[in-house]
């Protein structure tokens, strides 16, 4: 086995685990933190694909920013007071359909694998995964979609305060 593929598989496990610990895990903020090892596991899969630009956008734009506007909102919108679903009814419900949900979806997957023929590797190109050509279409021919995307992410910030405040300013004979 060569040291790439053992490095594959080491990060392909790590992704997964990582995958499964948002699943599987009760407290938001853990399971948000358990993303963010996906994410850091996923850029080194990035790295191992000689898609350096990739990797470094995973950490910073996943890893870094989407993450703190998740942590961020999980802060504000959380609400310890009452459960939706009693303990017990979320214990026996909850469970069996977080693993059955893994099991259908990782079933699928292998499933499109299967089926799936792969072609010859293609060399890479010269200046594959640099930042200038990538830029260019960004901004270029995708701005309008790129600053939309802002403009969505800042409407569900401001969303999820007003919600927060909304429940918080009102007495608790009041909510609906």
């Amino acid at each position: 086995m060569s040291v790439e593929l053992a490095f594959f598989f080491l990060f392909s496990i790590l992704a997964l685990s990582g995958a499964t610990g948002v699943v599987f895990l009760r407290d938001p903020v853990k399971g948000a933190l358990s993303l963010v090892a996906c994410f850091f596991a996923i850029a080194c899969l990035y790295l191992l694909q000689s898609a350096e630009l990739m990797a470094v956008l995973e950490v910073l734009v996943y890893a870094g920013a989407i993450m703190v506007l998740f942590v961020f909102v999980i802060m504000l919108v959380e609400n310890h007071d009452e459960p939706i679903l009693p303990r017990s009814m979320i214990r026996r419900i909850a469970a069996p359909m977080k693993v059955g949900a893994v099991v259908l979806i990782g079933v699928n997957i292998l499933a499109v694998v299967a089926k799936t023929t792969f072609g010859p590797g293609v060399p890479l190109t010269k200046g594959f995964g640099e930042s200038a050509p990538v830029g260019r279409v960004l901004y270029g021919q995708f701005a309008f979609q790129f600053e939309l995307v802002s403009v969505l992410l800042l409407a569900a910030i401001v969303g999820a305060v007003m919600i927060s405040r909304k429940q918080k300013d009102e007495p608790k004979g009041e909510q609906k």
